[in-house]
């Protein structure tokens, strides 16, 4: 056992260093970093065998919790309150456009192809409905689009995310009780809606006005990191949605200055009448959120590589098939819900940024835990689905970038890059 650890210790290390590489390499040269993990992952598991992918994916709900609370939250603090307000409607068209259309053609593709229930097909329609948002709040905050555009897809897939799980939990709820209830289902979306924003945009509120008082004590930062873990944990207990009260709590300690001119919060002055009290949210903190989030996003994608396990050819084609569906269907949504816009010029490169993640992966696990039929199906299904939508992503994006002559990657928040100054 001893001679575990420094062994555990070196892989930990190897990871590290290799996503920093693979960061660099993206932001350089625009060479997919996201793929670089995830092959990593590969090799690690099914190839080497250095982790048992069966073992590990007992800890992917803790994992993609994890993931999901400072993803999103470091997605959050980058948004800008006033696009996300003018941009939502959009956003909320596209995520349901886009949903809708994923779970009618994937619904069709399963009951023909495999000859499943119906009930079945919908199930997989909707675990697979919408894009995952650590993975696309990860790449849409770093490619070369439009501020607008990169708003637009990562309320569009926080919102997907919350559809994906509600609905795959009821028709789950379904499957197994033969009950069908359609008002308990619309109040159970409509909760998670509601009390995930109540508690992301109180508890933010309550946190700024907090730190603005405490900032300047010892480990601030991390205290920040235990309020930020209690917001989702909060909105989880309660009903709410986790996911969108993360991002709704970055992107209130996000917008420091507005949110205090709500409240008539102005910077009070310093004894030097021309400077002001520095802000609560400083570039110090910004970027240790930053890099916290780069560590987990390094992990993550290493962590599906490993428990990518594939069975046998069939599944590997029909899950490649089934993913040019996904892209497909994306382009449509996209295209319908772009008509007038400003970002209609940019459907190409929004529609490539479809990927499936590791939420998408642990609801794929759900049939074999309640016993359902098909179990197999669906994590065979859902792996490849979720590499090769990744591999889609990054190769589209790189290649629509570089045909419109354009780096493919932008500019990264200066918090996350550049030290703070004395």
């Amino acid at each position: 056992m001893a001679d575990l650890v420094p062994i555990a210790l070196a892989v930990t290390a190897f990871i590290i260093v290799i996503g920093f590489l693979a960061n660099y390499l993206f932001v350089r040269k625009g060479v997919p970093d996201m793929l670089i993990l995830i092959f990593l992952g590969v090799i690690f598991g099914p190839v080497l065998g250095v982790f048992d992918p069966s073992a590990v994916q007992g800890f992917a709900p803790y994992f993609a919790a994890l993931a999901v609370v400072f993803i999103l939250f470091d997605g959050g603090i980058g948004l800008s309150i006033r696009r996300v307000l003018s941009h939502s409607p959009r956003a909320i068209l596209l995520a349901i456009l886009g949903f809708v259309l994923n779970v009618l053609f994937v619904s069709v593709f399963m009951v023909f192809v495999f000859d499943v229930p119906l009930v079945y097909g919908l199930l997989f329609g909707s675990i697979f409905g919408g894009s995952s948002s650590i993975v696309v709040i990860s790449l849409a905050s770093r490619i070369k689009i439009s501020e607008k555009a990169s708003t637009t897809l990562i309320l569009e897939s926080a919102i997907t995310d919350i559809l994906c799980i509600v609905i795959s939990l009821a028709i789950i709820g379904i499957i197994a009780t033969g009950e069908t209830d359609l008002a308990v289902i619309g109040i159970t979306i409509a909760d998670k809606f509601l009390i995930g924003a109540a508690i992301g945009i109180f508890l933010g509120v309550a946190w700024l006005f907090t730190l603005r008082k405490v900032s300047s004590l010892p480990f601030s930062y991390i205290l920040n990191l235990g309020v930020i873990l209690f917001a989702y944990a909060a909105s989880e207990v309660l009903g709410g949605s986790g996911a969108l009260s993360s991002l709704l709590f970055g992107l209130i300690l996000g917008n420091e200055k507005e949110i205090a001119a709500v409240f008539t919060l102005k910077d009070k002055p310093s004894k030097n009448q021309n400077e002001k009290t520095p802000l609560a949210v400083s570039k110090g903190l910004k970027r240790f959120e930053a890099e916290i989030a780069f560590l987990i996003r390094t992990f993550f994608f290493v962590f599906l590589g490993i428990i990518a396990t594939i069975s046998s050819l069939s599944f590997l084609l029909f899950g490649v098939l089934l993913s040019l569906i996904l892209l497909a269907v994306r382009y449509g949504a996209v295209w319908l819900s772009t008509v007038k816009c400003e970002i209609r010029k940019e459907q190409k490169i929004m529609t490539v940024v479809l990927t499936r993640g590791l939420a998408a992966a642990v609801l794929a696990t759900l049939p074999a835990q309640y016993g359902l039929l098909y179990a197999d199906l669906f994590v065979n299904l859902a792996v490849v689905i979720v590499v090769s939508t990744a591999i889609i992503a990054t190769v589209g994006v790189l290649v629509l970038s570089r045909k419109n002559g354009k780096n493919p990657v932008s500019k990264q928040r200066p918090s996350a890059v550049a030290p703070e100054p004395k």
